[in-house]
């Protein structure tokens, strides 16, 4: 199926390594023009440099999510190179680790909000006043499972996946009659090769035993699913959750 992603301009926002890799290379693959955007600009390059090996289109930005005026400077950069931006990705997440929450300090709390939710706020906003213009673009948002189980010793990062589906659907609800729409997609536990080590042994096969599909799902899975929210194939879908976890918490027992 042709999901008529060619020359769109895509941005995928922690695009270095891990999911955000995953996404950048496909939607790549699928002809589309990808900017490629992470906090570690050697990581962007890479990619990037991945992407032209591929043969395909792509592109580099170093910038802190966090910073409105780094955002400010990422978007009009790609808007000024290549003329319009299609579909953001909000991808960038913090390192979390679990943490019971009586232990947490403030300073790791403000850190994940910072960037899991006040990141995608900022890129939403100045990217969603861009896409408003053009009278067309798509959001979508790398939500969890954690939004509405949160595991114990999460409790940063489940609040902040809570509250950026929150944002996702009061952006899909205000911008929509703009003609720009944005999805929240829910993934289960996506293995990648920075969390193989804590999924060994039996906390694994405890995470396992509530997927209907025994198994964790792939980056590559992941970034499937994302090329068609991409398309404008998937263009009536305004809203979500958009769930990719294997069958997790299906049924009882």
């Amino acid at each position: 199926m042709d999901l008529q992603l060619s020359g769109k301009v895509i941005i995928v926002t922690g695009g270095g390594r891990g999911h955000g890799e995953a996404m950048a290379l496909a939607l790549a693959s699928e002809g589309a023009t990808v900017v490629v955007v992470d906090i570690n600009g050697e990581n962007a390059r890479n990619v990037e440099a991945e992407i032209l090996r591929r043969g395909g289109v792509g592109a580099a930005h170093q910038a802190d999510i966090t910073r409105m005026a780094d955002v400010e400077a990422m978007a009009g950069a790609v808007r000024q190179r290549f003329g319009r931006i299609d579909v953001l990705v909000n991808n960038a997440c913090a390192a979390i680790r679990r943490i019971p929450f009586l232990e947490m300090e403030a300073a790791e709390w403000d850190q994940v909000i910072a960037v899991n939710l006040r990141g995608a706020f900022n890129c939403s906003q100045v990217v969603g006043r861009m896409m408003k213009e053009q009278g067309a673009g798509r959001m979508i948002n790398i939500s969890s499972f954690a939004a509405e189980l949160p595991a114990a010793g999460f409790a940063a990062y489940s609040a902040s996946k809570a509250g950026l589906e929150a944002l996702s659907k009061t952006v899909a609800g205000e911008l929509g009659a703009f003609g720009v729409t944005a999805v929240y997609v829910r993934p289960g536990v996506v293995e990648t090769e920075f969390t193989k080590a804590g999924h060994a042994g039996e906390i694994g096969e405890k995470m396992r035993s509530v997927i209907a599909l025994r198994r964790f799902g792939t980056t590559e899975e992941l970034a499937t699913v994302i090329c068609f929210l991409a398309s404008p194939i998937a263009e009536y879908i305004n809203g979500g959750p958009v769930t990719i976890d294997g069958g997790k918490y299906v049924c009882q027992f």
